[in-house]
């Protein structure tokens, strides 16, 4: 086993460079072997995860305003809760590490489905929709990626961008289902009915994701599970700040459009049955990108991927700001824009995993994730109380296409420090062979040290009977 060991790392030391297409599909093929179980447990729990909720949140906020008479900022405010979640991702990302993955997210599952129960039961009062909202995403973020892009970072290393897309198309595939299941409930049953949906929904499938599901790869033989910066340490670094910005950015400018989808579509111009059909385009371009840009992450520089494509997510919203009320014009900018809205997951699950490491990834993955869910909170309401000052949303959307642009420049200056980590990683498992062998060694004594102690009590007690 242990030349085995050193066989493989000497030739993950120079690893050759992966083509766009039979490189790193063998590579991925190769690594799902061990690991499929895994894979298809975290596109089942991502897509019926936390994140399930955000593509649709637009209906459910339209039909609240109708019924209770709130303004678009008064629902959209309700995305506070996102900030809050961001304060405790850190810490749950500390749990994940310490208890593991599968027993913190199985208590979330039940507890965010407990929380939709509570939001279908709620009187029109504003401050029970926010306290269910903050209790929601509070108790509900471990069954997002901080959970399961854990796993999938350890499973896949050398098509590690190529898995971790496969595993956030399940959030992609439910976003491309829902907008239209979700308006035929709301339109039968209501919005307590979509809720009541979502409740069980969310239990079932995260229950049947954590059964597949056989946690992150432990010990020596995932050489670069060990090393990692804590988050204290990581907290100390340019690229952490660098890459918090970006997708602080990214996630503003992409998620405050979705929170606001339905209304944007309806004061273009477009009838109100072409939302439905619009967002699942939407989610439908989310699967491509993944999967394009998860394969790019491995073959190519990150950076220069990461900036590509939110370059082409600018160019959407400039055209869905300035072009008509034309169906294909729409359905090309949001094909488009759906370039950052599929990626910005990967990006950060990618860039945590290579700048910082896995070893506490759990807890530097929240700590990054909290750049994530305040800015979703930020858009959201930046939307809604720019529509409400200027009564459109021109503003909003020429902020979103500034914010494409500037995360697109800070990602390229990422580049100094992606290659200082993979010099690093290199490094490491160069020396891991060694490591493996002090760390047998060290158990070996601790074995022998055992039992010798166990046969000293044994002499022990004889002398005593």
């Amino acid at each position: 086993m242990h030349r085995h060991f050193q066989a493989r790392t000497r030739h993950e030391r120079h690893p050759r460079p992966l083509s766009l297409a039979g490189g790193i599909m063998s590579a991925f093929l190769d690594e799902l072997r061990g690991g499929w179980r895994d894979l298809i447990g975290a596109v089942i729990g991502l897509g019926l995860g936390i994140g399930a909720y955000n593509p649709v949140s637009s209906f459910f906020f339209r039909a609240l305003e109708h019924e209770f008479g709130w303004s678009k900022a008064a629902a959209a405010v309700s995305l506070i809760a996102l900030p809050v979640t961001a304060a405790v991702l850190p810490f749950a990302g500390l749990l994940l590490d310490r208890f593991g993955v599968r027993r913190v997210a199985a208590l979330s599952t039940i507890c965010m489905s407990a929380c939709f129960v509570w939001l279908s039961a709620m009187n029109g009062q504003l401050w029970t929709f926010y306290a269910a909202f903050i209790v929601l995403n509070v108790l509900g973020c471990a069954t997002g990626p901080v959970s399961y892009t854990r796993t999938i970072s350890t499973r896949f290393r050398k098509s590690r961008g190529t898995a971790l897309a496969f595993s956030l198309l399940g959030i992609g595939m439910t976003a491309m289902i829902l907008p239209p299941l979700i308006a035929a409930i709301l339109a039968h049953w209501g919005w307590r009915g979509g809720y009541r949906f979502f409740a069980a929904a969310v239990l079932v499938g995260g229950l049947l994701a954590l059964a597949l599901s056989r946690g992150p790869v432990q010990g020596a033989s995932a050489p670069d599970t060990l090393a990692g910066d804590r988050l204290a340490t990581a907290v100390t670094k340019r690229a952490f700040w660098l890459l918090g910005t970006a997708i602080f950015g990214l996630s503003v400018a992409s998620l405050g459009f979705v929170s606001q989808f339905q209304s944007l579509a309806i004061e273009k111009g477009l009838a109100p049955a072409t939302a439905p059909f619009l967002l699942s385009a939407l989610a439908a371009s989310v699967l491509v990108s993944r999967l394009v840009i998860g394969g790019a992450l491995d073959a190519l520089r990150p950076e220069r991927v990461a900036a590509t494509a939110l370059c082409l997510a600018a160019l959407g919203m400039l055209l869905w700001m300035f072009s008509g009320p034309h169906v294909a014009t729409a359905l090309i900018a949001v094909l488009l824009i759906g370039l950052s809205i599929g990626a910005e997951l990967d990006f950060l699950s990618f860039f945590c995993a290579r700048l910082f490491g896995l070893r506490h990834y759990g807890a530097v993955y929240g700590g990054l994730a909290a750049f994530f869910y305040t800015g979703i909170a930020a858009g959201g309401i930046a939307y809604g109380v720019l529509h409400d000052r200027t009564g459109g949303y021109v503003t909003a959307l020429g902020m979103s296409a500034a914010l494409f642009v500037v995360a697109a420049l800070i990602f390229l200056t990422l580049g100094p420090a992606m290659r200082d980590a993979e010099r690093a990683q290199g490094a490491l498992v160069a020396e891991a062979p060694g490591l493996y062998a002090r760390l047998r060694q060290a158990l070996r004594m601790r074995s022998t040290e055992g039992r010798s102690l166990e046969t000293n009590c044994s002499c022990v007690k004889g002398k005593n009977l």
